[in-house]
């Protein structure tokens, strides 16, 4: 092909992989939730319909019940406060709880290949020990900064420029290496994601990109 080199075919077959990939699991979701609507239809059909109201749907919380919701809830790792400890003395760290906690898996073996954190203001994704990756390693650089996360950035820029965003609020993420081996991968952090879409899409991508830089290390 004419004004393409062998690094961008390349990349483009393996980005109309993850296509493919995504369009079958989400057809894979909606057979599954056609199914529990016709589940849900048949038992409305057989027993007496109840409103939300009825069945409790809508309770409310007092603040004392708020608060020990609020404390069950898992905290981030310790590898997250890293970059806090050396502030302990002057400054209290900030805690954040955990909204969602997500693990991505290598389907073909089921091997754990990183967990992603979500706090109302970031998404940290940590390697699964004992998984070690190089952030050279294709198509880390070429597709999940490049094309997703700086997408994303060159959305909000295009925000900023139409005074629909303040700079302060744009997305921004920081990728951590290990102090010994500065190439491998120990912490990708982002924040200021704002969008609920945006926390799918970043998942969905960190776990095909991720997956496929650990087939190639397994190579």
């Amino acid at each position: 092909m004419l004004g393409y080199s062998d690094d961008d075919i390349k990349n483009a077959a393996e980005i109309r992989e993850w296509l493919t990939k995504q369009i079958l699991e989400k057809q894979d979701e909606i057979e599954k939730i056609k199914i529990n609507l016709s589940l849900i239809d048949s038992v409305l059909k057989q027993g007496s319909f109840k409103t939300a109201a009825n069945l409790n749907f809508s309770k409310k919380f007092s603040p004392n019940e708020q608060k020990n919701e609020m404390n069950s809830m898992k905290k981030t790792p310790n590898q997250y406060y890293e970059k806090h400890r050396g502030d302990e003395e002057q400054t209290e760290p900030r805690e954040q709880a955990v909204e969602e906690t997500r693990l991505i898996k290598r389907l073909k073996d089921n091997t754990p290949v990183a967990r992603v954190h979500v706090t109302s203001e970031e998404v940290i994704i940590i390697p699964e020990d004992p998984i070690k990756i190089s952030i050279e390693t294709p198509p880390f650089r070429s597709f999940f900064l490049n094309r997703i996360l700086q997408g994303m950035r060159n959305k909000d820029l295009d925000k900023i420029k139409q005074g629909q965003l303040s700079e302060s609020d744009m997305i921004s993420y920081d990728i951590i290496t290990e102090n010994e081996n500065k190439d491998i991968l120990k912490k990708i952090q982002i924040t200021n994601y704002r969008d609920k879409e945006r926390i799918n899409e970043i998942f969905n991508t960190a776990a095909w990109v991720l997956t496929r830089m650990l087939d190639k290390v397994d190579k």
